[in-house]
C-alpha cells in the first residue's frame, strides 16, 4: 500500500470524524490483499512467458548452429588459420566473406529470445519478492 494513502488514512483519524479503527484496518488489509493477488498474478504470466522463450529457444540454437554450418564460415575461419600467408595478403576480403556469411537473422533471434527470457525471469523474480515479503 503507498505511504501517500497510509498518511490520509492517518489524516483522518487525527480529526473529529469518527471512523471505527476496525474499518481502516480492514480498509488497509483489503488493498494489501489485492496487491499480493496482483504480484502473484504477474509472477505467474511472466514465468509462463519465461519458460516459452526458454523451450523456443533450444531450437533456436540448433537452428543457429545450422545456418553457421550452412554458411561456410569455418571454411574461411580455417583458411586464415592454415594459411596465414595468403590470408595477410587478401585479409579485406576474407574479412568482407566472413561478414557477408555469418547468420544475421539467426543471431538476432537468438539474441532477442534470450532477453526476452533474461527480462521475464527478472520481473517474476521481483514480483516473487514482493508476494514473499508482504505475505
Amino acid at each position: 500500500m503507498t505511504s501517500e494513502f497510509k498518511r490520509l488514512l492517518n489524516k483522518v483519524e487525527n480529526q473529529d470524524i469518527s471512523i471505527p479503527k476496525d474499518f481502516v484496518n480492514s480498509i488497509i488489509l483489503k488493498l494489501d490483499q489485492k496487491d499480493r493477488e496482483k504480484s502473484k498474478i504477474k509472477t505467474l504470466g511472466l514465468s509462463f512467458i519465461s519458460m516459452v522463450s526458454l523451450i523456443v529457444s533450444i531450437p533456436v540454437i540448433f537452428q543457429v548452429i545450422a545456418s553457421f554450418t550452412q554458411s561456410g564460415i569455418y571454411n574461411y575461419l580455417s583458411l586464415i588459420f592454415s594459411d596465414s600467408d595468403v590470408a595477410i595478403i587478401y585479409w579485406k576480403e576474407i574479412l568482407v566473406t566472413l561478414v557477408e556469411s555469418i547468420p544475421t537473422i539467426s543471431i538476432i533471434s537468438l539474441l532477442v529470445i534470450l532477453a526476452v527470457f533474461a527480462w521475464s525471469t527478472l520481473k517474476a523474480m521481483n514480483e516473487a519478492k514482493k508476494v514473499l515479503i508482504t505475505a
